[in-house]
């Protein structure tokens, strides 16, 4: 949004492609948060949601987490774990995206394969601290199985191993 504007009018998501991609990793990689993180950071929420999620942690006592902008069930919320796909929009000026945010649990592995079976891309999300795990071999598998070809890997939690951006002059 610009100036409390949105910056694409309907006739532009008309005008535009669309691509599925989902996100997947093993548990606490960091799925949600990322997502979480960049819908905030883009302002592409709903006007007042992370107020709204914040004031909802304030009220419980609870920090806030980028995650729970997406744990929508109340047992994902509780648990603070991911049991079904959430998906959310994004947009920029030359797509439409529909984020589809996958559970890392093996528990709800069928979950994540529903919503990998719909995406065109994916986003597997590693923990710089843990390293490839058990269900991220996994999901990785499945994405291949589904004809998914386009994955890029993310490094997530980089401030765990001691990682920071060096600022320069030029």
């Amino acid at each position: 949004m610009e100036n409390g504007e949105p910056i694409f009018n309907r006739r532009d998501l008309i005008n535009k492609q669309d691509m599925n991609i989902v996100i997947v990793g093993h548990v606490d990689h960091g799925k949600s948060t990322v997502i979480g993180r960049l819908l905030a950071d883009t302002n592409s929420l709903p006007e007042g949601k992370l107020e709204q999620v914040k004031e909802i942690c304030r009220r419980n006592s609870k920090p806030f987490e980028y995650a729970f902008l997406l744990d929508a069930l109340k047992d994902e919320q509780a648990q603070g774990i991911t049991i079904d796909t959430a998906r959310c929009f994004f947009q920029t000026e030359k797509r439409n995206y529909i984020i589809i945010d996958a559970p890392g649990h093996i528990e709800f592995l069928k979950n994540m394969i529903t919503g990998a079976a719909r995406a065109e891309a994916a986003l597997l999300v590693i923990d710089a601290s843990e390293g490839i795990q058990e269900n991220s071999r996994r999901h990785g598998f499945m994405l291949s199985m589904l004809g998914i070809k386009q994955v890029c890997v993310l490094v997530n939690k980089m401030d765990l191993v001691g990682y920071g951006e060096k600022l320069s002059d030029v």
